[in-house]
């Protein structure tokens, strides 16, 4: 789904909803969007800035105790105490020093699989506190703000944004962006009875090349490789329907393409839609500024990390026709979103085929939009 100025220019939907179903997917399926929560947790975030809640150079420890002794092991091995906490800045631009278990550090993957740290893509029976618990018992990877990784950074902003508000993110979330843009679907604990609307979630039966070969279903929890890092993923499709499943900040929602849109269009107008102000236009400009510098980013080279976004700095060196300043991310179940402010125009494209949907599927479909006459 692509819109310029808030119309349809491009939308088209391929394939069906299942293996072996000849049903085809449709505008009202849910689709899993993983780290594609992250841009919803941040603008959440925001918006308690503004209400002065939160700072941005807050230590993460203000609000979440166990972030306050951590350690940091070094290239070599060696541990010792980080100089200081990581601050809600660092959670937004994944400069924390956190990580994934899929992004496989050398350094630090034994110790996130020994703490049993999850990703916020399985393990449902994980409470908020548990979670962060395990994450802040493990070493970080570098000093805060030194460095560049990405990482759980966005979970832990969303137990902040808990612990803040009192409430679950996915309330938050529902309070503050859902529903005052109209926006019926975004969920992080769907009820059972939802299962029917969501598109299974599939991975190549082998990967080879960019694509792969053949579709089979993850029916979970099941380890499934992530290319990019020569790691792989712990993923839990049920995981969108436990009651119980802490509502994970950057992987944890689920929403129709239609809805995701609309969010995006809010950002495209510098935070407001239909009327509705969600977040203060210079709020906006702030959260979409390259903030990391020259530092690489796990999408290679010409793109950098703002507060929640990656950033188009060199299309050349990206070897993509966005234009600079362009902003989105992907995630995991197959999904990416790109917002141009420069062309006024916003594109989603959502698979749940893990976890090429989110490149190599995506990525044409992005680029072929601009190079159309």
């Amino acid at each position: 789904m692509i819109l310029q100025d808030g119309r349809p220019a491009y939308s088209r939907s391929v394939g069906v909803r299942e293996v072996g179903s000849t049903a085809p997917i449709g505008a009202n399926d849910m689709f899993r969007v993983a780290s594609m929560t992250k841009a919803v947790t941040s603008v959440a975030a925001m918006i308690l800035v503004e209400q002065g809640k939160i700072g941005l150079d807050d230590p993460v420890s203000r609000f979440l105790p166990e972030f306050s002794k951590l350690r940091v092991r070094g290239p070599d091995g060696a541990e010792g105490p980080a100089n200081r906490p990581p601050t809600v800045r660092e959670l937004l631009t994944h400069t924390a020093g956190l990580s994934y278990n899929f992004i496989n550090n050398a350094r630090l993957v034994d110790a996130y699989r020994d703490a049993r740290v999850t990703d916020g893509l399985d393990q449902p029976e994980l409470t908020t506190a548990e979670a962060m618990q395990r994450l802040a018992s493990v070493p970080l990877g570098y000093q805060p703000g030194t460095g560049w990784e990405y990482s759980l950074a966005t979970d832990v902003l969303g137990a902040v944004i808990e612990k803040v508000t009192g409430n679950s993110l996915e309330s938050f979330v529902n309070e503050r962006i859902a529903k005052p843009l109209r926006i019926e679907s975004f969920v992080f604990n769907a009820p059972e009875a939802a299962r029917s609307r969501f598109v299974q979630v599939t991975r190549p039966a082998e990967v080879t090349g960019a694509l792969g070969t053949g579709y089979v279903p993850v029916r979970g929890p099941e380890a499934v490789p992530f290319p990019p890092t020569k790691g792989t993923a712990s993923l839990d499709p049920n995981r969108a329907f436990s009651p119980t499943a802490y509502n994970s900040g950057g992987a944890g929602m689920s929403a129709t393409i239609g809805d995701y849109a609309r969010f995006l269009q809010m950002l495209l107008n510098e935070g407001e839609l239909d009327g509705v102000r969600v977040l203060r236009a210079e709020t906006v400009r702030q959260m979409t500024q390259n903030a990391t510098g020259n530092m690489r980013t796990i999408r290679g080279p010409g793109w950098g990390f703002t507060l929640g976004f990656g950033i188009l700095t060199d299309p050349a060196a990206a070897k993509s026709r966005l234009p600079a300043g362009s902003y989105g991310w992907g995630g995991i179940y197959g999904t990416q979103f790109w917002i141009d402010p420069t062309n006024r125009v916003i594109g989603v494209v959502m698979t749940q085929t893990a976890i090429i949907g989110s490149g190599p599927i995506s990525n044409p479909v992005r680029e072929a939009f601009y190079a159309a006459d």
